[in-house]
């Protein structure tokens, strides 16, 4: 028992000797200095632990267990080697340089506008080296317009509806542009700013153009994403696609004021009598202006005294009737401005989703002052339609003399009546069977006298003074009728004349 207590007091005493030999080994100044060299151990990290062994087994030659300090130090050294390996490759690796970035679309976007009612024109240049392919389609333009008018809004946008604009890119309007060539179109601006927007297309307002689709947010930092307005045939691409281009901010010119048309030319297109305008006498004639000549006398006419007029008479020659009323000449009739006449309005525009629901209202009024007898039916209506496939003119029917008396109506002076068509009942098939814009103006045959139930209806033809404009968004034909093809870039006006001298 006894041997056995000395045995284990050994044992203890042993273990305390190996943690001072390890206490002293931590703090000599060898081991400090190979501690504070992390260089060299990244240059040398198997020398660095090789030396450390034989040290730590000298520090302790007379405890008879020397054997336990390499053990004990050699976890430091191989700790402290693979973080110096580790930190290495960092220093080392080399950063990717991003690759340099794409140079921009050299796509021109230009809008040309002469006159603010149109038409105008949209003109797309390829100012680059490479093809490139866009979209040749003007439904993709958006309008920004600044106006001056203080009875609409400042700015009124403008752009084709949801029906009429395509989705995404629009495949059979796809055109590979060669460099230095250009896509070139005629539109009306009124496809874009329509109805109420159309007051914005005036003189002097401020008009910018977006060609295409909207950029990304600036927020986002992703590439942009198709559908594009401009991209590169090559691959790999030779510039940066363009979701979308801007035009160059315009100003819109002050269009010379329209003709005062009269109101024979509203009745039926003739030129109005000259007993419309106020008899003066021949004094008066002389001071009107030179413009006029045509509705002035002759000189000698004008000098006559009426004294020879009242001999004339006497001798033998019987003075008209407007001559005994101090009128003018015979050949001048009297008009009576107070007879009843109609007058024909139709609404200014209609937005159609398809053919068969085109709706037009048109309104006749009595612009007379005393009332009238007068039929007026829906088959009266003549319609004449200018659209992309040309011309068509819905006709009329014709007077049939069996309209009952209830269908006659006594319009009061001031009183109208409205009526309102579906167009595809009177007009041919294939009037509106492509999408886009059309201009329909209307007439009125009242052509029922109503001579067999013994009255005295009012009969005439009326056009109305302005035509309806009408979009429709859907139809069976599409929008274009012939595929883009691209033209030669137009030359400024120096460079022309430059090759002229040349």
């Amino acid at each position: 028992m006894r041997t056995r207590l000395v045995r284990i007091a050994s044992l203890f005493t042993s273990a305390a000797s190996i943690a001072a030999a390890a206490l002293g080994l931590a703090s000599s100044p060898a081991f400090a200095e190979e501690k504070s060299s992390p260089a060299q151990q990244v240059e040398k990290p198997g020398s660095a632990a090789a030396a450390e062994k034989p040290k730590a087994g000298a520090a302790s030659p007379s405890t008879g267990a020397g054997v336990a300090v390499p053990g004990a130090s050699a976890p430091k050294a191989n700790a402290s080697a693979p973080r110096a390996t580790a930190g290495a490759p960092k220093a080392s690796a080399k950063k990717k340089e991003p690759a340099p970035p794409s140079p921009p679309a050299p796509a021109r976007v230009w809008l040309i506008a002469p006159s603010p009612q149109g038409p105008w024109t949209l003109r797309i240049d390829n100012a680059g080296e490479r093809p490139m392919r866009i979209p040749a389609d003007v439904r993709l333009l958006r309008l920004e317009v600044d106006t001056l008018n203080k009875r609409t809004k400042k700015t009124v946008r403008c752009a084709a509806p949801a029906g009429l604009k395509p989705s995404g890119f629009p495949e059979r309007r796809a055109l590979l542009l060669p460099p230095g060539q250009s896509y070139m179109e005629h539109f009306d601006p009124r496809l874009l700013c329509f109805g109420k927007d159309e007051a914005a297309l005036a003189g002097g307002s401020v008009v910018r153009a977006w060609y295409g689709w909207g950029p990304p947010p600036k927020w986002s930092r992703k590439a942009p994403a198709p559908p594009f307005a401009a991209e590169s045939t090559d691959d790999p691409p030779a510039f940066a696609p363009a979701t979308g281009l801007a035009a160059p901010t315009l100003v819109l010119s002050y269009g010379l004021p329209a003709r005062k048309e009269f109101a024979g030319d509203e009745a039926g297109g003739a030129e109005p009598p000259a007993g419309d305008r106020p008899a003066q006498p021949s004094a008066d004639m002389t001071a009107q202006p030179s413009g006029d000549k045509a509705a002035q006398p002759p000189a000698d006419k004008a000098a006559q005294p009426s004294a020879d007029k009242a001999a004339g008479a006497g001798a033998g020659q019987p003075a008209s009737s407007g001559e005994g009323h101090g009128g003018g000449s015979s050949a001048e009739p009297i008009v009576d401005a107070n007879a009843p006449r109609l007058e024909l309005r139709s609404e200014p525009w209609s937005d159609a989703s398809s053919p068969r629901s085109i709706v037009v209202r048109v309104t006749a009024r009595n612009a007379g002052k005393r009332p009238m007898t007068v039929a007026i039916r829906p088959r009266m209506l003549e319609f004449h339609v200018a659209g992309p496939n040309g011309t068509t003119v819905c006709e009329a029917a014709p007077p049939t003399d069996a309209i009952p008396r209830d269908m006659y109506r006594t319009l009061k002076a001031g009183a109208s009546v409205d009526v309102s068509l579906l167009l595809r009942e009177v007009c041919p098939a294939d009037t509106f069977a492509r999408e886009g814009l059309y201009e329909v103006t209307a007439t009125l045959h009242a052509n029922e006298p109503g001579t067999g139930l013994h009255l005295d209806a009012y009969t005439a033809t009326v056009t109305a003074p302005s035509a309806t404009l009408l979009r429709v968004k859907s139809a069976p034909e599409p929008f274009y009728a012939a595929a883009p093809r691209a033209v030669q870039t137009p030359k400024p006006e120096a460079e022309q004349e430059g090759d002229d001298a040349d």
